[in-house]
């Protein structure tokens, strides 16, 4: 592809030879002479590379063609969508995969080996179903989703549309809820509500989403997680969040707006958290806290209260010696 017709796909502004034919794309040490790659600093423009085209930010000089964008990364992005494009899968639907007759089907449905779809699920137009993915009964995907193999939809949850649920992924299983008896032992709660995931959310593999007690577990407008996520009943993840691998969240947690969480992160029952809150990985939430700000630790606080508390984890082999030292001194004087 001609690099001037990629400059204007992605917005950026052409340097030099625009006729430069980019055939890759490659990160910028691995760029050989005919693919374009990107340099988000005049400090990364000192590495050797060998690319033949550069896409680089305003007041960065890339030495040879290149496209010149506010955001490097997010240009290249782009370019990659352009130079190395996915191809959906043609539509069909494989001999070995078990759909019910009272199923709905949209046009230009993919439908793998092993695949089934249960009674009354309506599946949009444009949606891909993996090998050996299960959708339940009355589940409702809309247009576009991409449900990869061996997933698991259960009974009654609704997928907005273009979700992407990547392998293993579990939507609408049990969440945890139990009541002590009053003969020992636990009772069930039954966990009798559902699961909505609204348009351009994408989970990763293996990532759980629980079914609401009551009501609904609700995934808003263009969230993203990762692999390996715990999300519990009740939950409302709001839009454009972005949660890392081994976060787990527990019951009726709120996440506002916005919100990223590292990986590894925990967050109570019933917290909630503001807008555009960040927390850094590892950190332990146990209590409602504010948006727009970064936190950090177990329990989590704002960020420059954390590192004051690291000075400090440091410094405790030397306190408690200096500790043992005066309380020495002391037994010394009362003796």
């Amino acid at each position: 592809m001609r690099l001037a017709e990629i400059a204007e796909k992605i917005g950026g502004d052409l340097i030099g030879d625009g006729n430069f034919d980019v055939r890759d794309i490659a990160e910028l040490n691995l760029a050989g002479p005919d693919m374009l790659s990107w340099a988000e600093s005049k400090k990364q423009m000192k590495k050797p590379s060998a690319a033949g085209a550069l896409i680089v930010p305003p007041g960065v000089e890339p030495g040879r063609p290149g496209i010149r964008c506010p955001n490097p990364k997010l240009g290249f992005v782009r370019a990659i969508a352009l130079l190395r494009p996915q191809k959906p899968p043609p539509p069909g639907i494989h001999p070995s995969a078990i759909i019910d007759e009272s199923a709905k089907i949209g046009a230009r449905v993919s439908v793998g080996p092993a695949a089934s779809i249960g009674p009354g699920a309506e599946i949009g137009e444009g949606c891909h179903i993996g090998a050996g993915a299960h959708i339940g009964e009355e589940v409702t995907l809309g247009s576009d989703c991409v449900v990869h193999p061996n997933c698991v939809l259960y009974p009654g949850v609704s997928l907005g549309r273009r979700v992407v649920l990547h392998a293993g992924v579990v939507i609408g299983s049990d969440g945890f809820g139990y009541v002590p008896g009053d003969r020992g032992g636990v009772e069930k709660f039954p966990q009798t509500g559902t699961v909505v995931i609204e348009d351009d959310v994408e989970i990763g593999s293996n990532t759980v989403v629980d079914r609401a007690s009551l009501g609904e577990t609700r995934i808003k407008r263009g969230a993203k997680i990762d692999n390996l996520v715990q999300i519990a009943h009740n939950v409302i993840i709001g839009e454009e969040c972005l949660l890392a691998s081994q976060v787990g969240i527990s019951g009726s947690v709120t996440l506002g707006r916005g919100v990223i969480m590292g990986g590894n992160v925990g967050v109570a029952d019933h917290v909630e958290i503001g807008d555009g809150a960040i927390f850094g990985a590892r950190s332990g939430i146990s209590k409602s806290l504010d948006g727009g700000k970064t936190y950090l630790d177990a329990p989590a606080v704002e960020i420059s209260d954390a590192r004051r508390r690291m000075v400090v984890y440091g410094r405790l082999p030397e306190i408690a010696k200096r500790l043992r030292e005066v309380e020495k001194k002391i037994k010394e004087l009362e003796s």
